[in-house]
């Protein structure tokens, strides 16, 4: 069963300063069916880590990142937030898929094989909600994207619910619950014993199965403190997408994209960008076909091969960035592409984020 949040009335964050949404916990979540103990986590990390890549949010020096896990690894399931988004798991930040030899007049093409199964442990509600949106743009098409089917097809998802929110966090205001990430395979809550773990799926309940010796019943077991306060910081999007319409040439551009500096951070840290960049890469006698991440806010993104570009300037590109995020992707799927994670606030070098933007743009509260 869904876990119940009731918001009380906003109060000021003291991390941060600014205006926050309380939600507390209604009830206990119901349904939970195995305890996991602290003690058997690295005999569990080990056995699914023996069947393929296993990513868990891991301690390297002083940021958290999700990783490949590897004996000895500092995994950190206390951690509230990662410094770049687990999309990569599913979106590499670079891939080769397709490489080429040739010999005299003949040209030899060699499809890359991709990985086994893969095991994404930790996942918190918002970076699923954001694989889910990514979903819809490489899945529910005429014609999917292979790649990224393979990886997601192959991959079984372990959600964290979180304990806490991070002082940059504001998934409240899109709708996000903390605490439940209904497209998991498993669902998982830390609690003072260890973990407690609901299959969600067929494939869920196959991993839990794989791990049966090392689990206890947690029918009884109860989640621990979930008082979570995540900060709306003021915002109010409701109506914002079709607002947005009409304001392409709004004089508020004139000010957003001044301070930017076009460094592109924002892209690379958010779990909702998916842009990406096909090269080859060869000599002579062969090489290699491979797509990398890219960025709508770096200069040549869209320089057409005559030459031209769309959008020659740090404004426009500002305004792609942000129109795309409030107003396309709204329009196209029915909700903005933004899960309040907060990765953007903390990362931007000068405070450009999607918090400014919303309010300058209309999306602030009034009274």
């Amino acid at each position: 069963m869904k876990p119940a949040w009731i918001p009380s009335r906003s109060r000021l964050c003291l991390h941060t300063g600014l205006m926050t949404l309380r939600l507390f916990r209604k009830s206990e979540v119901e349904g939970m069916k195995k305890l996991l103990l602290k003690e058997k986590w690295p005999e569990l990390w080990a056995r699914l880590a023996d069947e393929g890549p296993l990513y868990l949010p891991v301690e390297d020096g002083p940021v958290i990142l999700y990783k490949p896990w590897e004996k000895g690894a500092k995994v950190n399931l206390e951690a509230v937030n990662s410094a770049v988004s687990p999309k990569e798991i599913f979106l590499p930040r670079e891939e080769t898929y397709l490489r080429y030899s040739s010999s005299g007049e003949k040209l030899e093409l060699a499809e890359v094989e991709s990985s086994g199964p893969v095991t994404a442990f930790a996942l918190h509600p918002c970076d699923l909600k954001a694989i889910e949106m990514i979903d819809r743009v490489f899945l529910d098409q005429e014609t999917p994207d292979e790649l990224y089917k393979r990886r997601r097809e192959k991959t079984t998802v372990v959600a964290l619910a979180c304990r806490r929110p991070d002082p940059y966090c504001f998934c409240g205001v899109f709708g996000i619950d903390p605490t439940d990430a209904p497209n998991a395979d498993v669902m998982a809550y830390l609690n003072e014993k260890g973990l407690l773990l609901e299959e969600r799926t067929a494939r869920g309940k196959a991993l839990l199965e794989k791990a049966a010796d090392l689990l206890e019943d947690g029918d009884a077991e109860k989640t621990g403190k979930n008082d979570v306060e995540t900060a709306d910081f003021g915002l109010q999007v409701e109506g914002l997408a079709e607002d947005l319409k009409d304001r392409f040439d709004d004089p508020a551009w004139d000010d957003l994209f001044r301070s930017c500096l076009g460094c592109g951070i924002c892209t690379y840290v958010c779990p909702t960008c998916y842009c990406f960049d096909v090269e080859d890469y060869g000599h002579e006698e062969g090489g290699e076909r491979f797509r990398c991440w890219d960025s709508c806010m770096f200069g040549q993104f869209t320089v057409m091969a005559g030459g031209h570009n769309p959008r020659p300037g740090r404004r426009e590109r500002v305004r792609q960035r942000f129109m795309h995020k409030l107003c396309y992707y709204p329009e196209v799927y029915g909700e903005i592409a933004c899960v309040g994670c907060g990765r953007c606030l903390r990362s931007c070098p000068v405070n450009l984020d999607m918090v400014q933007a919303i309010k300058a743009l209309g999306g602030e509260k009034v009274g």
